[in-house]
């Protein structure tokens, strides 16, 4: 492209053909799932938004929102280390049988452009590769085990789950 013959339409006609663009990016690069430590594959969901500048109404910003989660049986908590059978025989018993659906809290990367969104990508991508690899996530996949759990018994959700009025295990079936 001569730089004397700038083009005179935006080269990203729409924000579906952008995100097709990034979905394409994304898949070449191959970035769906990043393996922990523990051998557990993690889903890597990544939306992007482009919305107004806080600063100057005619400029616009990028949004990255990026979401890991995963979805395991409690056997495969246990099987890695992340829970003891002893220790955590509770913990073990109100999750149930089903998968548990395990999401980290979104993390989110703004932008002023699409070169700057790339940049940021193509940086933090490899540095969440890297960590996975590095960090024991047993504490993590503890905490969000609790907090599935908690979120159970909010609202009578147990009861539509079925896990309602376990016997011999200390737990109230008002929970």
């Amino acid at each position: 492209m001569e730089f004397d013959r700038l083009p005179s339409k935006p080269v990203i006609k729409s924000l579906t053909s952008a995100q097709a663009e990034w979905d394409s990016w994304l898949s070449q690069n191959n970035i769906e799932f990043l393996r922990d430590r523990d051998g557990i594959d993690w889903r890597l969901i990544m939306r992007f938004n482009q919305l107004p500048s806080d600063v100057d109404r005619h400029k616009g910003k990028w949004v990255a929102t990026v979401q890991l989660g995963v979805d395991l049986p409690v056997s495969r908590l246990v099987e890695t280390g992340t829970l003891d059978p002893e220790r955590d025989g509770r913990l073990i018993n109100l999750s149930g049988e089903g998968l548990i659906p395990l999401r980290m809290k979104k993390l989110q990367y703004e932008a002023t452009s699409e070169a700057d969104m790339r940049d940021t990508i193509a940086r933090v991508i490899p540095e969440l590769l890297d960590n996975f690899r590095k960090t024991s996530l047993h504490e993590v996949k503890r905490e969000l085990l609790g907090r599935w759990i908690d979120s159970l018994a909010t609202f009578g959700a147990r009861e539509e789950k079925g896990l309602e009025g376990r016997r011999g295990l200390g737990i109230d079936d008002n929970i």
